[in-house]
C-alpha cells in the first residue's frame, strides 16, 4: 500500500479509478492500493466463523453496554501492550474461544461483595443466558492492571464467580478472570467492602 501526499492532485483522493485502483484513508494516513474483487466461498468453516463473530458483535453490544465493564477492557487491552480498542481486545478473545466452546461464558458485570471480594456475574456468549460455562476460571489480582498475578480458582456458581477474600476494606485492587489463558474479563478496579 501505498502513502501518499496529494493522490490526483487533490489532497484527498477516496474511493476507485477505474477499477484497478482505490485511494483510502487508513489510520490518518493517505493509502493507494490495486482493486482487487473480494472472494467469498462461503465455506462451511467460514459460515461458522462469521456466525462466531455475529455472536461476539452481539454481546458486546447488548452485554457491555456499562460504561465501567467497557473501561475495563480497554485496561486489559493497554495492560497487554497492544494498539488497539477494548472492543478489539473482547473480540479476538471471544471469537477464539467460540471456535472451541460456543457456550463460553464472559463476564459483563463486576463489582465488590461484602468480606473484601469481588462477583464478577456471567453471561454466555451465544445467546446471553445466565452464565454456566463448566470449568475453572483463574482470578488474576494486583496493585495496577500491569502486575497481575494468578491468584487462585474459581468456578461459576449461580451465574456467577466470587473470589476470595483479597485484602482489606477500601483497598483498590485490579482484578481479571481468565480461563485457558484467555481473558474473560476486562480488567476491574475494585475498591474493596467489608
Amino acid at each position: 500500500m501505498a502513502k501518499l501526499k496529494a493522490p490526483l492532485m487533490s489532497l484527498g483522493a477516496v474511493g476507485k479509478l477505474a477499477g484497478t485502483l482505490v485511494f483510502s484513508t487508513w489510520k490518518g494516513l493517505k493509502t493507494a492500493r490495486e482493486y482487487v474483487t473480494p472472494a467469498n466461498p462461503q465455506t462451511a468453516a467460514q459460515t461458522t466463523q462469521r456466525g462466531i463473530f455475529a455472536d461476539a458483535v452481539s454481546a458486546w453490544r447488548n452485554y457491555y453496554v456499562d460504561a465501567d465493564e467497557r473501561t475495563a477492557w480497554n485496561r486489559a487491552a493497554t495492560a497487554e501492550g497492544r494498539a488497539e480498542s477494548g472492543f478489539n481486545n473482547f473480540m479476538r478473545g471471544a471469537t477464539l474461544m467460540g471456535q472451541t466452546d460456543a457456550d463460553a461464558s464472559f463476564a459483563y458485570n463486576a463489582g465488590a461483595a461484602a468480606g473484601q471480594t469481588v462477583s464478577f456475574a456471567m453471561k454466555n456468549m451465544d445467546d446471553g443466558a445466565i452464565g454456566d460455562e463448566a470449568g475453572n476460571f483463574e482470578v488474576w489480582v494486583g496493585t495496577s492492571p500491569d502486575s497481575l498475578l494468578y491468584l487462585e480458582t474459581k468456578t461459576i456458581a449461580a451465574g456467577a464467580v466470587v473470589t476470595s477474600d483479597l485484602g482489606d476494606t477500601d483497598d483498590v485492587k485490579y482484578v481479571q478472570l481468565r480461563k485457558d489463558s484467555a481473558s474473560r474479563s476486562g480488567i476491574e478496579k475494585i475498591t474493596l467492602i467489608a
